[in-house]
């Protein structure tokens, strides 16, 4: 996987993760090609199509910080997700620590992305409760004017999070979503997770 993180910038979201290839290297190695994150483009329904063929058979991925995340989700609410595998209807996320070249691995609850950005917001713009902003679903809106009142180098502090969607659950995924999952939905289980801390 190539480096996101050297810009301030929030990455060009959402990326294809392509499938590891073994190579046969000189005598008699294996050599493990992990590719490098593609840029994914939505389907003509604004939806990222997972399939059974093409690129729709590789996960998607988001990648930045807890605030890079969460604005990305708001900027693009009514775009999400959409499996067309009529036996793999179900649709998962998992949250990592970013990291450079590396598979992904490990995953903590989804409940630290909004405790991360609660935290953030916390430090920067007095609220009376960021998190009962966070926690209720009519306040997306109050969250993302506070987000957009941030600067890109403050929204870019912190760790870089690899969020990973995909239509097989992994260890510590959660459901998202059966057929199709809006961004606004997937911002909805953050919340619900956020709430059951």
């Amino acid at each position: 996987m190539q480096n996101l993180t050297q810009t301030k910038a929030a990455p060009e979201n959402p990326w294809r993760v392509p499938a590891p290839i073994l190579h046969n290297g000189k005598y008699g190695s294996v050599i493990i090609d992990r590719g490098s994150l593609k840029k994914a483009v939505a389907g003509s329904n604004n939806h990222y199509l997972f399939s059974e063929t093409g690129v729709g058979v590789q996960s998607l991925v988001i990648v930045g910080t807890a605030v890079q995340v969460t604005e990305f989700l708001l900027d693009h609410q009514l775009r999400g997700i959409e499996s067309q595998i009529k036996s793999l209807p179900h649709l998962y996320m998992g949250i990592t620590t970013y990291k450079p070249n590396e598979r992904f691995s490990g995953v903590f609850p989804a409940n630290e992305l909004l405790s991360s950005v609660a935290g953030f917001l916390g430090g920067l713009i007095p609220a009376p409760d960021w998190s009962g902003i966070l926690a209720a679903p009519d306040q997306l809106a109050s969250l993302k004017k506070a987000i957009n009142g941030v600067d890109a180098a403050q929204k870019a502090k912190g760790n870089v999070l690899y969020v990973k969607f995909s239509y097989l659950q992994e260890d510590k995924m959660v459901l998202v979503g059966t057929g199709k999952a809006s961004f606004k939905d997937v911002l909805h289980v953050f919340q619900k997770h956020y709430k059951n801390r």
